[in-house]
């Protein structure tokens, strides 16, 4: 499947995605390879090779985050710190354990909908840990005004400043100092907290989570078209004052080159944005249902109109095992004569292999099961469950 249009529904907007050269998903199903006896010996990396990967993999968990936590309403900062005589800060194990048990803690007794997404940090020294992090949904867990409020980064009491952010702190973390601040915009808050990580971080936790994430988290909605670039022209120019965000990034090393773009649906637009999704899809006329037979049966009809050879495909119903070996005749039939590939395109032949094997998997458990004496009235399940 190629795809030249990626879009990604966030709770306040659509990001669109464009790439100059389109990308290729495979739809194949690796199955795992039996083990090898002979392994070669790892090849030494190079540090370019090295470099590359840290990257790459801070990249990845960046995205992460940022698409998570893009995709929910949050209403709090936090932040975390350990006390080194109450818990030993430096060992990322020991806190990240006490830090999971103490969030299942608040959901069961405080908040049941509690939705959180944190992420560690090392203090300057690199050995220290502790923890930021978006909080929605707080419920009963109390909170206590500190007394100070903030502008930025710059604290202040709150008698000079009574206007602004208010500071509060959070009882219930009893391993150190915590804070917690009302959130007004989620989408900064969510670029805000990516930048935590960093390549120190993801190089020390190699092959380990590096974010805590609650299972009721929303996801973002993602949707991958492929569509002739001059029609994309005309769908983009009916956003076009929606748009508040452009970015263009080039990909030298991977030859590619990716439109970002922003499109707002929430409050700050005075129209706001409702996404429609169809135009993105290519005009197709609807598709005739039929059954497999009938299927194989025009594909050959088509193919014998246009050319004076003939397959050899049973038009009459069949068994699932004779169904099969036709499948299989033309399948290699297609394989020696590609040039005809284009008149059985309609028809996933691999995939109609698949279900045919187990429709025979089927059948057969169900003549064992029947043939089975089975004593006490009791009667076992039969079938393939994933089908």
């Amino acid at each position: 499947m190629n795809y030249n249009v990626k879009t990604i529904e966030y709770v306040d907007s659509v990001q669109v995605r464009t790439y100059k050269r389109p990308v290729t998903v495979s739809n194949k199903i690796n199955l795992p390879q039996p083990k090898q006896k002979h392994i070669s010996e790892p090849k030494e990396r190079t540090k370019y090779q090295i470099e590359h990967s840290i990257k790459s993999s801070v990249n990845r968990t960046v995205n992460q985050i940022y698409t998570i936590s893009r995709a929910n309403k949050w209403e709090y900062f936090i932040t975390l710190t350990i006390d080194p005589k109450k818990l030993d800060n430096t060992d990322f194990n020991l806190v990240s354990e006490k830090l999971n048990i103490w969030t299942n803690n608040l959901k069961k007794r405080y908040a049941p909908d509690l939705k959180y997404i944190i992420v560690p940090e090392l203090h300057k020294d690199k050995s220290k840990w502790h923890f930021h992090g978006l909080f929605a949904n707080i419920g009963k867990i109390p909170l206590t005004f500190s007394g100070k409020v903030c502008v930025g980064k710059f604290v202040y009491d709150y008698v000079k400043k009574p206007f602004a952010t208010k500071i509060y702190n959070i009882p219930l973390w009893k391993y150190g100092f915590s804070t917690a601040t009302i959130i007004r915009d989620s989408s900064k808050a969510s670029s805000y907290i990516t930048k935590y990580i960093t390549k120190d971080l993801s190089h020390i936790l190699q092959n380990q989570h590096r974010y805590l994430a609650s299972q009721n988290i929303d996801k973002p909605l993602e949707r991958v078209f492929n569509i002739d670039y001059d029609e994309l022209s005309r769908i983009y120019s009916k956003y076009l004052s929606h748009i508040t965000y452009m970015s263009d990034v080039k990909l030298p090393g991977a030859g590619q080159e990716i439109l970002y773009m922003e499109l707002q649906k929430g409050k700050g637009n005075p129209a706001p944005c409702k996404t429609n999704f169809s135009i993105f899809e290519p005009e197709l006329k609807k598709p005739v249902c039929m059954d497999n037979d009938t299927q194989m049966s025009l594909a050959k009809q088509q193919y014998q109109n246009s050319t004076q050879k003939e397959i050899k495909l049973s038009s009459a119903p069949a068994s699932a095992k004779k169904y099969l070996r036709q499948l299989r005749e033309l399948k290699a039939f297609l394989k020696e004569h590609p040039e005809v590939k284009s008149v059985y395109r309609d028809i996933n032949i691999d995939f109609l292999i698949l279900q045919t094997k187990r429709k025979i998997m089927y059948e057969e458990e169900t003549e064992i099961e029947q043939d089975r004496q089975i004593s006490n009235d009791f009667i076992p399940a039969v079938g393939v469950p994933f089908l």
